[in-house]
């Protein structure tokens, strides 16, 4: 049975009400802001929209190149139909997309544990956790004096927000960097939960940007911070304390997972294992690596033996000690390394 467009953007939107716990100004953000009939995936059953995701386009810096990856979002199917494999399918349709696209990686962020181990599984794309994060209270003892900066909390947001952040974070060499349409929805749905965008100006220089939420635990959270000057964080986080009655206020800083006290986050696997390996190989010449990847059962092509040196990758017929999985490539040059993973609105 054919539907339109629309129908199946109605379908979606209602097969999340099922299974998701987001309030109807959240969905409203999402369908406007980043839904789009070319990044929805579908499972289509009498013309009834059983399961879908959303496979959302990202640039990502990588060992000092610029990637594209993609974020898979929001996996859901019908309770009424779940167990017979259909997240499996289009979790495959999402990786051959993406290969096909010229993707790198692809990325997500399970819910719980029960979908981590999910996601692990090689049916569903043998995702390891690749990013890592903690939380800390922000010291601001070493950050100076912060009289002459001015917090506001802006009505409204103009363009020079989003050209402030993307030119103080677009040098970052590990970053998934959100879209301008990306920025401004972050920012409406943080918005929703009655959250602080706040903006701060050393006379008439914008010196920093900040958005920080105060959650059901009471705590108050900077999600994300682009600041020019240290004094501006100590500035930021004296003005929350005030604001929201607390005498701490916590960030969640991205940091390799061999850190005490790091906590797993996003998952990863490799889409193109030639290309995830140049990436690596050629701002290191001098690296050498024997590697075999296997058990991608969704693009069988990564499959093989590998030898990176001189900054080149090349297949071989010579087994190497070390045999990973894709999920298991991008753990292990991604895990140990601080990745940014703002504005995604899965947060």
């Amino acid at each position: 049975m054919l539907i339109t467009p629309e129908e199946i953007k109605q379908q979606t939107r209602e097969l999340w009400k099922k299974c998701f716990n987001d309030p109807e100004e959240f969905m409203d953000i999402y369908f406007e802001d980043k839904y789009t009939d070319d990044t929805n995936l579908t499972v289509r059953k009498d013309g009834e929209v059983i399961a879908a995701t959303q496979l959302l386009p990202y640039r990502m810096t990588f060992y000092g190149s610029v990637q594209h990856v993609g974020y898979i979002s929001r996996l859901a199917t019908s309770p009424d139909f779940r167990g017979r494999g259909y997240a499996s399918n289009l979790l495959h349709e999402a990786h051959r997309r993406l290969f096909t696209q010229g993707a790198s990686l692809s990325l997500l962020i399970p819910q719980n544990e029960e979908m981590r181990k999910f996601c692990e599984k090689p049916q569903h794309g043998a995702y390891w956790t690749s990013v890592y994060r903690q939380e800390l209270p922000l010291d601001t003892s070493q950050d100076g004096t912060f009289d002459k900066i001015e917090v506001t909390r802006p009505d409204e947001w103009g363009q020079d927000l989003y050209v402030y952040y993307r030119r103080l974070t677009s040098e970052l060499p590990f970053m998934v960097h959100p879209s301008e349409n990306d920025f401004f929805a972050a920012l409406e749905a943080a918005d929703l939960e009655d959250g602080y965008v706040l903006v701060a100006h050393r006379k008439r220089r914008m010196v920093g940007f900040c958005l920080a939420v105060k959650e059901p635990n009471g705590r108050v959270y900077i999600r994300t911070l682009a600041i020019t000057e240290a004094a501006t964080r100590a500035a930021f986080v004296d003005y929350l304390c005030k604001e929201c009655g607390v005498d701490k206020v916590y960030r969640r800083f991205c940091l390799p997972g061999s850190l005490k006290g790091s906590m797993p986050y996003a998952m990863a696997r490799v889409i193109n294992v030639p290309m995830f390996l140049s990436a690596v190989a050629a701002p290191n010449p001098g690296f050498q690596l024997h590697i075999g990847v296997e058990g991608d059962l969704d693009i069988p092509e990564n499959n093989g033996w590998y030898i990176v040196e001189n900054g080149r990758v090349r297949l071989t017929d010579i087994k190497p000690d070390s045999i990973v999985t894709p999920g298991g490539l991008a753990a292990m040059f991604m895990a140990a390394q601080p990745i940014v993973m703002d504005m995604l609105l899965d947060e």
